[in-house]
């Protein structure tokens, strides 16, 4: 029986062995088809690789089984979250050697603390690159030069045309306090990039407009850490006047806001965002300004969802007090912000010395409230 079972797998097509190991991932694939006969190992060795190292023990399982053997030109995605495996995998391949990657994930990636950036600078063979995040670690002994390497690699992109293809783009510092600084020899860009969904740890506003037109298909657009003005730069200030929105598909906006950006700046991001759905913005405590708020809101957001702000101040300060106590009164007073059923919390903020104030509304469960 089990001969006989044997002489029928081994008769399927390599369609259909294909077809079966996309059911499997590489640790699962090598252990139970591996080693079965030459023409199984030979299907292998021309399937499609699509490796995750996110779960413990995968990695060292893949070092024993599959790293020798592996043809590196299959690999379609590749994902870590351990600095060590990251060093070693590299140690063993190189970066533009996956030229038909994906999708490359780096989570808790190293500085190389290399000023040619050798590394990075072989990114421009991934071609085909769709996904792109790099999560620099803020742990690191001794010097870090994890800033100018993501700095690098935004100019990279926007400005020499590495990975054409990208639709998803995340570069992220992973500290406590990520220090910003302006982005070094970046240029305004001219040619509209297929990123998608956006994600960078900090950025001037001078370097944001620079980036603008190539945002132009982005959907969903993150600045986690802060968006600042760079007033040490010698950079002339930027030009506020907008001829025609340039992030007309951007329906998510999430903005982190240093002290010096009022709302102005703000007026002028939701003035290129007139099709958003969902905004959230971290800010301070002199953008609590109900009346202007509503003025941006119904005017720049006609289709504005869901909204959360939130502001912070110091605590028992009076002037911060008596800016949440007018905006709650006028909230209570408008129709706009009856309307959308505006909440109001209170929370302690990251230190003892801060606290907050989050302001939020949300049309689609208010509407299913109502129902």
């Amino acid at each position: 029986m089990s001969e006989k079972f044997h002489s029928v797998i081994e008769i399927f097509s390599v369609e259909l062995w294909r077809e079966i190991f996309e059911y499997f991932n590489s640790n699962e694939l090598w252990y139970s088809f591996r080693d079965l006969n030459r023409r199984i190992d030979g299907i292998i060795d021309r399937t499609v690789l699509y490796l995750n190292f996110t779960k413990r023990g995968t990695y060292s399982y893949f070092m024993k089984n599959i790293l020798s053997p592996m043809k590196v030109i299959n690999v379609r995605s590749l994902k870590f979250t351990n600095s060590n495996e990251i060093q070693h995998f590299f140690s063993n391949f190189s970066l533009d050697s996956l030229i038909h990657l994906r999708l490359l994930s780096l989570k808790c990636m190293y500085s190389f603390n290399d000023n040619s950036f050798t590394f990075w600078n072989q990114l421009s063979s991934l071609k085909y690159l769709q996904s792109l995040k790099i999560i620099f670690s803020g742990n690191q002994v001794g010097s870090d030069n994890s800033i100018k390497e993501n700095e690098f690699i935004i100019r990279s992109i926007f400005n020499k045309d590495y990975c054409p293809l990208l639709k998803s783009l995340t570069i992220n510092i992973d500290r406590t306090q990520s220090v910003m600084s302006l982005i070094p020899s970046l240029i305004p860009t001219t040619k509209v990039t297929n990123i998608k969904y956006l994600s960078l740890d900090s950025l001037t506003f001078n370097d944001f407009i620079k980036l603008l037109s190539a945002l132009q298909n982005v959907k969903s657009f993150y600045i986690d850490s802060e968006l600042c003005l760079d007033n040490e730069s010698n950079e002339p200030q930027p030009n506020m006047t907008i001829i025609i929105p340039l992030l007309p598909k951007c329906t998510r906006l999430h903005v982190g806001l240093s002290n010096d950006i009022m709302l102005e700046h703000v007026e002028y991001l939701l003035k290129h965002t007139p099709n958003l759905k969902d905004l959230f913005v971290w800010g301070w405590y002199h953008l609590l300004d109900a009346k202007r708020w509503k003025s941006l809101l119904s005017m720049q957001c006609p289709k504005l969802k869901k909204f959360e702000l939130i502001c912070s101040g110091p605590t028992d300060d009076n002037d911060f007090d008596q800016a949440i106590e007018d905006f709650e009164r006028k909230c209570k007073k408008t129709p706009f912000w009856r309307q959308r059923n505006v909440s109001v919390e209170y929370v302690n903020g990251s230190d003892d010395d801060d606290s907050e104030i989050i302001f939020r509304f949300n049309i689609k469960k208010l509407k299913q409230r109502i129902k």
